[in-house]
């Protein structure tokens, strides 16, 4: 059994939306961070932006009708929301909620670092894992890789699983004509496998594998950082 308060923190931090919207809200946040705090001369001076501006901006972009709309999908506000992400700091500033997404290090100050978490229980899907663009996903018990593809990935677990899950599904669909049946074969058990793993008979292990060091899971709890 896992610890039970780790449990607790689990289901108040998990993120319910698909893959799709995730994807797409985590992408606009970034861009509209970019937007404030880069120019064409690189960067503006910003450090900080709003939190309730940034609501309300990113409210409208995605196309919600309101703020409520918009904190439904969300499971809470949109401060709760960032609390629950990887590399977003918060801090209150004379009655008022600023944030900061933490910037990536250049190159000459990565280090590589392995993150491994042993998933014991349906919770620990939910943890928000972000794969850096340089960063490989494991999973030993299966001998199963996401491969890193120059994307930052921000995902519970459960998300990043059921996107392999859809991709080699997809892939095996749209290449039957020329895919060796034996091939499409192996393909299909492995996410058959995966789906499995979703299941969480019994413990397995995720790791993640970044030589920039800045891949991260959130909560943190329980989860081994190794420098390599």
């Amino acid at each position: 059994m896992g610890n039970p308060n780790i449990t607790q923190e689990l289901e108040r931090t998990k993120i319910d939306l698909s893959h799709q919207e995730m994807d797409r809200l985590v992408t606009e946040l970034e861009n509209i961070w970019a937007a404030f705090t880069v120019n064409d001369e690189g960067p503006s001076g910003i450090e900080w932006l709003p939190v309730q501006g940034i609501a309300e901006a990113l409210r409208e972009d995605l196309g919600y009708e309101d703020m409520a709309e918009f904190e439904d999908a969300l499971g809470g506000s949109f401060g709760d929301f960032l609390d629950k992400l990887p590399r977003v700091v918060k801090k209150e500033q004379e009655g008022r909620v600023y944030f900061q997404i933490t910037p990536e290090p250049p190159r000459d100050q990565w280090r590589a670092t392995r993150l491994t978490l042993t998933v014991q229980s349906r919770a620990d899907l939910w943890r928000v894992c972000l794969k850096s663009p340089h960063a490989r996903v494991e999973i030993p018990e299966l001998e199963f890789e996401i491969s890193a593809d120059g994307k930052k990935h921000v995902d519970s677990i459960y998300n990043h699983i059921a996107q392999s899950v859809f991709n080699l599904g997809n892939y095996v669909s749209s290449s039957r004509g020329s895919l060796p049946p034996d091939t499409a074969t192996r393909i299909m058990e492995t996410v058959e496998a995966l789906n499995v793993l979703l299941d969480v008979e019994k413990p397995w292990t995720w790791v993640v594998h970044d030589p920039s060091g800045t891949s991260e899971l959130k909560p943190a709890e329980g989860v081994l950082v190794d420098e390599v």
